[in-house]
């Protein structure tokens, strides 16, 4: 008799959120487990998807309400568990839950970031926060639509602390699933001592959220006293930007939101030490082995400045970073920690 995992047929949709959805899908298609990633709508860094319906959120034209609901009725034929993605469902307005829940669908919600982050409480809780400016929609918006998925939906998940504290007052049980990263996809470039100007990359998807001025106020500042390449790179697709990244020496992630997300993982699979803010009060919270070089708007010249003196910290924090990447991050591995959710359901 098959194990009870085979048996399980898991939808990922419909936003797709750094390549999360492919990665879990992957992972569970490499334990045995049939695994669908479904978008609506190409991700603009061209992450892959095995389905794409090509409606955006808020369909307009008849056609386009017309293949959602073909859709929801493909769903409902084909998976016995629909793990969704960024606070969004099959339909408008979360018009699918109720009858999703009565034909006794096993329903998961992931929340990534922005869509669940209120201002008012990272503000509380984190001294960077109001760098960013304007940040998010507005939080009685947010707060509804996590009251209408906690309705339906007993069990969130989210990546990391940092958005725990956001949806917890909501749900009945919110659970940490880290994000995935294909580390044998993904394998790792370290250089050697020898090698003369080192090369600090930067990656924003979004300037202002990543801190990206205070940044480069930093690197201007140690390029008077040291000698270094840095590139910084924007509107690339996600394949382009891996490839570019095994170039690098150093990598900074972000300095405001107060943790990391996947472009930090890529760049410790790939070998390279990240610089990153990472939240004073959930530090404790990440495994002991965490390698992640923690700089904040104040702390990043000198934090950046030890690692372009010393060739030796970059490869033994670059080593120590892939490590942890793949006893943490790899996706067979988050895909057990899955399965024992949708079993639990």
């Amino acid at each position: 008799m098959l194990p009870k995992e085979y048996a399980m047929r898991v939808l990922h949709c419909p936003v797709e959120i750094a390549g999360q959805m492919w990665e879990y899908a992957q992972g569970l298609r490499a334990l045995g487990v049939k695994a669908t990633a479904l978008t609506f709508y190409p991700h603009s860094f061209g992450y892959p998807h095995d389905v794409c319906l090509h409606v955006p959120l808020k369909p307009r034209t008849r056609r386009e309400k017309w293949k959602l609901r073909k859709n929801l009725l493909n769903v409902i034929l084909r998976y016995n568990v629909i793990h969704f993605h960024f606070g969004c469902t099959l339909l408008p307005n979360y018009r699918d839950l109720p009858l999703l829940r009565k034909l006794g669908k096993k329903m998961v919600m992931s929340y990534w970031g922005s869509e669940v982050r209120l201002p008012t409480l990272a503000k509380a809780n984190n001294p960077y926060f109001t760098l960013i400016g304007d940040y998010g929609g507005r939080e009685e918006v947010i707060s509804q639509r996590l009251k209408e998925v906690a309705h339906y939906i007993k069990v969130v998940a989210v990546g990391d602390y940092e958005l725990y504290s956001y949806v917890a007052p909501f749900f009945k049980e919110v659970i940490i699933i880290p994000s995935a990263i294909d580390t044998r996809r993904l394998q790792p470039v370290f250089f050697y001592p020898n090698k003369r100007v080192p090369l600090v990359m930067h990656i924003p998807s979004n300037k202002a959220i990543k801190g990206t001025s205070y940044i480069l106020k930093a690197v201007k500042r140690l390029k008077s006293r040291y000698r270094f390449e840095f590139l910084l790179l924007q509107q690339m697709g996600n394949q382009e930007i891996r490839e570019v990244l095994k170039k690098a020496d150093i990598v900074v992630d972000q300095l405001l939101l107060g943790t990391h997300g996947i472009a930090s993982l890529e760049a410790m699979a790939l070998g390279k030490p990240v610089l990153c803010y990472i939240r004073d009060d959930l530090i404790n919270k990440y495994p002991a082995d965490f390698p992640i070089v923690n700089a904040n708007p104040e702390t990043i010249e000198t934090e950046l400045q030890k690692l372009l003196v010393s060739p030796q910290l970059r490869i033994e924090i670059g080593k120590r970073s892939r490590a942890y990447v793949e006893k943490h991050h790899d996706s067979r591995a988050v895909a057990e920690q899955l399965i024992k959710v949708y079993k639990s359901l």
